[in-house]
């Protein structure tokens, strides 16, 4: 008997009953009495067998008839044999088929069959519909984060070229090493354009398929370099070692 039963149950009485060695009583009246006690016992617990619910005898039954292998005067068994079935071996004609039946999924509740799967299918199409949702809001975030760093660049480049032409000014230098170092003045073209004017136009134009973050790097090194100047610290070093040693690098992300 476990720890953990009863000790009002009636297997309890009975296996106490039992543990009576008759010598222990002597009248006829108790021996009498200990009788009837221990086959009322019995019979209770005979009732409490038999009139067990139904759903419980149902998962009796089905476990015991589930956990026993079908015999030979099995119907089904007798034609599996007469197609070359062996038992314990897979089904097929190269026996690399399923050994064991196929496992029965008990239906307890009193819903549909089809309800669990509508269901499932529902809860995945929300599923797939929050992650587009995720994904989408994800691209927007990125595409928004780059469009502002693209502004940046633009911004950081025009300081730039500010920047530089006020220095080269100061050290009289009348044009710039490249055309695109100082700021451009956007004026339409005229008829009196001489053929210079047009080379430098062409020129200009070839400088327009530098990206802006190639303009900005080739840039901030002329400065850096020239004037020992950095645009994000806006300020004018001493020399070479100065500028290496008080600021913190060449990059907006560096500051």
């Amino acid at each position: 008997m476990s720890d953990d039963e009863d000790y009002m149950s009636d297997k309890f009485l009975l296996s106490s009953e039992k543990d009576v060695p008759p010598s222990l009583i002597h009248r006829h009246s108790d021996r009498r009495e200990h009788a009837l006690m221990k086959r009322k016992a019995e019979i209770e617990l005979r009732m409490k067998e038999k009139n067990k619910p139904m759903r419980v005898v149902e998962a009796e039954k089905r476990e015991e008839g589930l956990s026993s292998a079908i015999t030979s005067t099995n119907k089904g068994f007798e034609m599996l044999m007469k197609m070359g079935y062996k038992p314990g071996k897979g089904i097929g004609k190269s026996q690399s088929g399923m050994v064991e039946p196929i496992p029965v999924e008990v239906k307890a509740d009193r819903q549909g069959l089809g309800k669990i799967l509508k269901r499932k299918e529902s809860y995945n199409g929300k599923d797939a519909e929050a992650k587009l949702d995720n994904m989408n809001m994800t691209d927007f975030r990125s595409r928004i984060a780059q469009e502002r760093a693209e502004q940046l660049q633009k911004v950081d480049v025009y300081k730039s070229q500010k920047v530089c032409q006020e220095l080269d000014a100061k050290e009289n230098i009348e044009e710039p090493e490249e055309s695109w170092f100082w700021p451009q003045n956007n004026e339409e073209e005229t008829d009196d354009d001489t053929d210079d004017d047009r080379r430098s136009n062409d020129a200009d134009a070839d400088d327009e398929e530098l990206s802006d973050s190639e303009k900005l790097e080739i840039l901030t090194k002329y400065l850096r370099k020239k004037h020992f100047y950095c645009i994000w610290c806006g300020m004018k070093f001493d020399d070479e070692e100065d500028l290496r040693d008080n600021c913190p690098g060449s990059t907006r992300n560096d500051h």
